[in-house]
């Protein structure tokens, strides 16, 4: 524990990016310490695309590992520079005055109160986080009632001790989209999906011809779903314009109609969407100016076949999955298309090329994704540090 400590202080003076690790818990927090208060550390903390989102507060206990070298590290910090070199942007993240002499905590919970801010909160002995908004506080206990972005019906209204909360998330760009959303108008609606083939059919003909935000899951057993407005619909595959989970462009999806298990038109993720990007629409951030949002494709080629020979050709970044078990899915470079086969040039978690590649079948292929924001960043940073 004193080690920990020691490790925050030394990373506060120096003015380190940090990763801060759990001991039950795959989230990792990416940021520099705003504060080491009595009852915990407060970090600013920043998303993949080097933008802030916000802050975090952690008890000490809570914390297995603060990591200030990696490779991870210095391809954040690649990110954070890129982000203002730019003019990357986020919703205005609003300022947060604490007394550092006095437990935060309490200050948190009495300012989110105040402001009626959505947070996160994670508990003791409890694998879930929960979201939502405080209602009243004591010294001890706070009232919370929860929002459930997937769920609104999921808003029950609970007693926590002040003790039980290891973790609070604040100001995050998804968090405070959410809590201008709360303010608006929004009911329960019951989940309208399709799984029928004909359905299916039908349903993806009038989302594209009336520009309707859907949803579409995946077949594969990986629970995948893809939420996005379709670009370009023929017999073979689907190609979206996905939406991010903050409401932004998030790049092209195309997906063989094989992959699809059902597509989802009405459910409360999706209202809350459609909220977001109204929401973004304000804030004029509906697209990172590094992406492009405006390409138009041509529904009566392969596209398939065609995007992976423009890739090809162009050396772009791609990530796929195949219908091959053996094979994971991967973000790599496609080589040159012949007699149907493709070699593909993956990146290793390592920022590495691997130069020998897979020989992989066209007609294998049933998910390609790109023109999204980590692959920019991915093949910027490649080009950066010469692996490209």
């Amino acid at each position: 524990m004193s080690s920990i400590i020691e490790s925050l202080q030394l990373a506060a003076q120096q003015v380190h990016l940090i990763n801060l690790y759990q001991a039950n818990s795959e989230v990792v927090y990416t940021g520099y310490i705003d504060r080491l208060a009595p009852d915990g550390v407060v970090v600013n903390t920043y998303d993949d695309a080097g933008l802030q989102d916000g802050a975090v507060f952690m008890r000490y206990d809570v914390i297995d590992e603060v990591e200030m070298m990696s490779e991870d590290l210095d391809n954040m910090a690649f990110r954070l520079e890129n982000a203002a070199t730019e003019g990357l942007s986020g919703v205005p993240q609003p300022t947060v005055a604490l007394d550092e002499q006095r437990p935060v905590l309490n200050q948190l919970v009495d300012q989110a109160k105040a402001d009626q801010q959505v947070v996160l909160l994670v508990l003791e002995d409890n694998e879930n986080y929960l979201e939502g908004q405080v209602q009243q506080m004591t010294d001890q206990t706070m009232t919370f009632t929860t929002f459930d972005k997937f769920n609104f019906k999921n808003n029950d209204q609970q007693e926590i001790p002040l003790a039980d909360i290891q973790i609070l998330e604040f100001c995050g760009n998804e968090l405070l989209l959410e809590s201008a959303f709360v303010k608006t108008a929004h009911t329960h609606q019951p989940t309208v999906k399709v799984s029928d083939i004909n359905d299916i059919d039908t349903t993806l003909k009038t989302a594209l011809t009336e520009h309707h935000l859907i949803a579409i899951r995946s077949a594969d057993g990986s629970d995948m779903f893809f939420v996005g407005f379709i670009n370009a619909l023929n017999a073979d595959s689907v190609l979206l314009n996905l939406i991010d989970m903050t409401g932004q462009f998030g790049g092209y999806t195309l997906c063989r109609r094989s992959l699809i298990e059902s597509v989802t038109t009405q459910s409360d993720y999706l209202q809350t969407m459609r909220g977001f990007i109204e929401l973004n629409r304000q804030y004029e951030l509906n697209v990172q100016p590094v992406l492009n949002d405006e390409r138009l494709f041509d529904a009566t080629t392969d596209l398939f076949d065609s995007l992976l020979r423009q890739a090809a050709a162009f050396n772009n970044l791609v990530h796929i999955t195949t219908e091959n078990p053996m094979l994971p899915t991967m973000t790599g470079y496609p080589g040159t298309l012949t007699n149907g086969h493709f070699i593909f040039y993956n990146v290793d978690d390592d920022n590495q090329i691997n130069h020998v590649g897979t020989m992989i079948e066209l007609d294998q292929v049933v998910e390609l994704s790109f023109g999204y924001m980590d692959a920019y960043l991915l093949e910027k940073r490649l080009k950066s540090t010469g692996n490209l």
